[in-house]
C-alpha cells in the first residue's frame, strides 16, 4: 500500500477509535431517546389509530424533516465532536511525520466515517422503534390519515410528514435524500469547527457552528427567503416542494450544489490555514 495512504488511514483510524471510544459518545443515546418521543412513537400511534403498520423507513424520514430534531441533530453532533481536531504538542509532532497534506485528508476521512457512523445510528434506531413493514411506497396510515380524521390535520403529529413530501417524491428517494442532505450539514458545521482550531488554535468554531444553526432555525421559522442561505432549510426536504403543484418551491438539486460549493470552499480554507501551521523543519505541504 502507497505509504501516503497509510498515513490517511492511520491518522483516520487513530481518530475514529478516540471519537468512538470517548465517554461522551454516550450523549448519541440521549439524542435517540428524544428521536424516539418526538417523531417515531407519535408517529406509531398514528398507525395503530389508523389500523395499519408504517413502513420502516418513514420514522426516518420525519426525523429528518423535523424542525425540532434538524436543530437537536447537528448541536449533539458538534458537542460529540468538540475537542476535534487535536492540535496539542504531540498532534503537531503526528503531523510533521505524517505530512501536513496527509494529516488534513486523514482528518476528512474521519469526519465522513464519524458522521456516517451517526447518521447510520439514527436511521437503524430509526427503523427498529418503527413497529413497522418492509415496503418501498409510502403507507396508508401516512398519505391517508389527514382524510381520515380531518380534525386533526393541522396537529403536531400530522406535519411530521407533510404532504409536500409524500405527493411530491418517493419514500426511498425521501430516505436518501435525506440522509445525504443532514450528512452534508454536518460535514458542513464540522468543517467550520475545524477551520477556526486550525487558523485560530482555539474552540470559536463551536460558536460559529452554533450560530450558523441558530441563523438557519430563524430563518426558517420566518418563512423568510434569506432560509436557502443556510444549510438548515436546505436540509428538510418538504420546505423544497408545494403541497400540491409539481413545481418545486426551491430545486433539491441546488441544495445538492450548496452542500457541494459550501463543503469545497471550507476544505479549501482548512488547507490553506493548514499550511500556515509552523511545524519541524522540511515537512511542509
Amino acid at each position: 500500500m502507497n505509504k501516503k495512504i497509510r498515513q490517511v488511514l492511520s491518522v483516520a483510524g487513530t481518530e475514529y477509535v478516540g471519537w468512538i471510544t470517548n465517554p461522551r459518545i454516550i450523549i448519541l443515546g440521549v439524542l435517540l431517546i428524544f428521536v424516539k418521543a418526538l417523531a417515531i412513537e407519535p408517529l406509531a400511534a398514528r398507525a395503530e389509530k389508523f389500523g395499519e403498520r408504517l413502513i420502516v423507513f418513514e420514522p426516518f424520514i420525519a426525523v429528518g424533516n423535523s424542525g425540532m430534531l434538524a436543530m437537536l441533530i447537528p448541536l449533539v453532533f458538534l458537542v460529540l465532536l468538540a475537542d476535534y481536531p487535536r492540535l496539542g504538542s504531540n498532534t503537531l509532532f503526528f503531523i510533521s511525520r505524517t505530512g501536513k497534506r496527509s494529516w488534513l485528508w486523514g482528518q476528512l476521512l474521519f469526519l465522513i466515517s464519524a458522521i456516517l457512523t451517526f447518521m447510520s445510528v439514527i436511521l437503524l434506531s430509526s427503523i427498529l422503534f418503527s413497529g413497522g413493514r418492509f415496503g418501498t411506497s409510502w403507507s396508508d396510515a401516512v398519505t391517508k390519515y389527514n382524510a381520515r380524521f380531518p380534525n386533526e390535520a393541522y396537529n403536531f403529529d400530522s406535519q411530521l410528514i407533510p404532504s409536500n413530501l409524500y405527493n411530491q417524491i418517493p419514500m426511498i428517494k425521501a430516505v436518501l435524500q435525506t440522509f445525504v442532505l443532514m450528512s452534508a450539514y454536518l460535514f458542513l458545521l464540522s468543517l467550520i469547527i475545524y477551520l477556526f482550531k486550525i487558523m485560530f488554535g482555539n474552540s470559536a468554531g463551536f460558536a460559529a457552528a452554533t450560530a450558523v444553526i441558530a441563523l438557519g432555525v430563524t430563518t426558517t421559522s420566518l418563512y423568510s427567503e434569506l432560509r436557502w442561505a443556510f444549510p438548515m432549510a436546505n436540509t428538510i426536504m418538504w420546505l423544497h416542494y408545494e403541497e400540491i403543484l409539481r413545481e418545486p418551491i426551491y430545486p433539491v438539486y441546488c441544495s445538492f450544489l450548496y452542500f457541494g460549493i459550501a463543503v469545497l470552499a471550507l476544505i479549501l480554507l482548512n488547507y490553506f490555514g493548514l499550511r500556515k501551521i509552523n511545524l519541524m523543519e522540511n515537512n511542509e505541504l
